[in-house]
């Protein structure tokens, strides 16, 4: 299972490197909601490493355009962490 005390920067992002190498490499069962998103944008299988997970919602954000364009340090954030 995923450990939701994780650390968070002060800009509020999550990046892999906080997220343990062991668990980074679990395999999770998304829940069908997030399962749908992630298929989405290209995702193609039923288990996925939390890297992978983190992959494909950057790939959702980006897509979708689910931040501020006008804040330069979002924009950074987001380009950083979901290339």
């Amino acid at each position: 299972m995923c450990n939701t005390n994780m650390s968070v920067p002060t800009d509020g992002a999550v990046t892999t490197s906080q997220i343990p190498a062991s668990e980074q490499e679990t395999l999770v069962r998304p829940k069908p909601l997030l399962l749908k998103l992630l298929k989405s944008v290209g995702a193609q299988k039923d288990t996925y490493t939390m890297k992978e997970v983190l992959f494909y919602l950057g790939q959702y954000i980006m897509t979708k355009r689910l931040y501020d364009e006008k804040q330069q340090p979002i924009q950074m954030i987001v380009l950083t962490y979901f290339p």
